[in-house]
């Protein structure tokens, strides 16, 4: 893989943008008290459904898939991700521009509901143009929490303009919903974010120390702390070796130990300190994106030509959720250009997780 592929160039952007139990985190995504009535079903019945979830792939007709979320309400999988049109990247005008809104009821039939956060297209604002808005959703005080990259650019690819990228913005921004549908950008933020740098963000809730941390990727995996959601400060850099290993950070408490781990695109790594990781682990199994053999790539991100993430691996832009007992790993597998949603059984181990027999 080359320097004009997607990870090295948005390595080198936010790279210069940036020159005991730690405490109960919030849960990854999993089944509610009000879906008991989906776990009932023979043992050969549930093995079917992994078999079902594990074999699904999807993205809206035409359109790829990149970094995404789940949030499970009313006994239904709400799916937040980037879109855009196949043979395209984020570098092209109209792609990874919006947060869009998927649900489904099993993990395997989804139907596409709209954009839920877009571009704000307002001279400006940190989220004018928008390339690569990587959400993440949280539920709290009786409200939902997106937060996302925004980028401004001085123009994107388009059949006028080349992508330029000098002087660009970028922080992470803030939208809230009470219904998953309308989605608001809080004025205050609204112009400049919310001061964090990095994007492919992740949430979660520090109990013991009474704060959230956020987690973003920066050309290295940068900790920001808040006591409300919306005032944030650096606390550390949670990883600092992982290169393009480290986007797309995904942290919970592992079910077993307690301890925090953190998922990146080819690896993980376990701490009791939820501020600092040690070098990460490769997965136990396929995961990531690599050059495709025999394939001369041409540098322009989306044409199919650049990256392959294996169908029969995890993929990357991880996510951890469970449904009807079962742990899932998500990813997007294929060509750029052409990403789809996979997920991926897993089981935990005593301190990591493999994949499960099914």
């Amino acid at each position: 893989m080359n320097e004009s592929t997607e990870s090295m160039s948005r390595r080198r952007f936010l790279h210069a943008a940036v020159v005991g139990l730690a405490g109960a985190a919030l849960p990854a995504p999993r089944l509610l008290a009000q879906d008991a009535h989906v776990t009932t079903g023979t043992g050969k019945e549930a093995r079917s459904r992994v078999r079902q979830i594990a074999a699904m792939r999807y993205a809206p007709s035409g359109r790829f898939m990149k970094d995404h979320c789940f949030v499970r309400r009313n006994n239904r999988w709400h799916l937040f991700a980037p879109l855009g049109k196949v043979g395209t990247s984020w570098e092209d005008l109209g792609s990874e521009e919006t947060a869009e809104h998927m649900v489904s009821g099993d993990l395997v039939h989804w139907e596409h509901l709209g954009t839920a956060v877009d571009a704000s297209r307002r001279d400006g604002y940190f989220d004018k143009m928008m390339g690569g808005i990587a959400p993440h959703v949280i539920e709290h005080d009786g409200k939902f929490w997106m937060f996302y990259a925004g980028w401004t650019f001085p123009s994107k690819r388009s059949s006028t303009t080349p992508f330029n990228h000098t002087s660009y913005r970028q922080s992470i921004g803030l939208a809230v919903s009470r219904d998953l549908d309308r989605w608001e950008k809080p004025e205050e933020w609204a112009k400049d974010g919310l001061g964090v740098a990095g994007t492919d963000c992740c949430v979660v809730r520090d109990e013991t120390h009474n704060r959230w941390l956020m987690y973003t990727w920066a050309g290295q995996t940068l900790v920001y702390q808040s006591p409300d959601l919306l005032h944030w400060s650096q606390a550390g850099t949670a990883l600092t070796s992982a290169e393009g290993a480290g986007e797309s950070p995904f942290v919970m408490k592992h079910p077993r130990s307690g301890k925090w781990i953190i998922f990146l695109n080819d690896g993980y790594s376990v701490s009791d300190d939820p501020l600092k990781f040690p070098r990460f682990r490769p997965y136990p199994f396929k995961t990531g994106w690599h050059g495709i053999a025999g394939v001369k790539a041409s540098g322009q991100w989306g044409d199919g030509t650049n990256a392959l993430a294996d169908d029969d691996g995890a993929g990357y832009a991880h996510e951890i959720l469970e449904f009807v007992g079962q742990w899932y790993l998500s990813g997007v597998v294929g060509r750029d250009g052409r990403f789809k949603l996979k997920f991926t059984p897993i089981e935990w181990t005593a301190d990591a997780l493999t994949l499960a027999n099914y």
